[in-house]
């Protein structure tokens, strides 16, 4: 898999694909800002899937920001797109949204499709304000009883 066209930073913060031993950090960063995070097996077998990728930014050795996306036919299923609560409102969320599409594309993929918790109006803004539309709304679309906005990237 070549990786050549996805940036190797943002700003002063590296950025590359996850590593395994990164696992426990993501399960961490999970359990603080999701209301239904993944557990660390769920992680793990998803990081292992030959069709799924995540692209992380870091600090240092600290993963600050990272995506997660597996491929399905045309399509690339968001898993997860995180940023550290610390390192909110600097743009990374929108980076590595856009920074992953070269690398879905090339897995075969020709768009993102994803659900956002209706109640999350921080990542709807920034979906939308990087291209995305919401193309339906599913009631109780999360294990909680939350409704969820299906949203869309059709890559150009």
């Amino acid at each position: 898999m070549k990786y050549d066209q996805v940036p190797t930073q943002y700003h002063a913060y590296q950025v590359g694909q996850l590593r395994f031993r990164d696992l426990p950090q993501i399960a961490d960063l999970e359990q603080a800002v999701f209301p239904e995070p993944m557990p660390l097996a769920e992680l793990t077998r998803k990081y292992r899937s030959p069709g799924t990728r995540f692209l992380a930014v870091m600090d240092g050795a600290r993963i600050i920001a990272y995506f997660g996306f597996e491929v399905f036919g045309p399509y690339a299923h968001v898993l997860a797109n995180v940023t550290h609560p610390n390192y909110r409102r600097q743009g990374l969320a929108a980076f590595v949204l856009t920074a992953a599409v070269p690398w879905a594309r090339e897995m075969g993929a020709r768009a993102f499709l994803g659900e956002v918790r209706v109640s999350n109006h921080a990542q709807l803004a920034v979906l939308e304000g990087i291209g995305w539309q919401q193309i339906a709304y599913l009631l109780r679309g999360f294990g909680n009883g939350e409704d969820a906005h299906v949203v869309m990237n059709v890559f150009d």
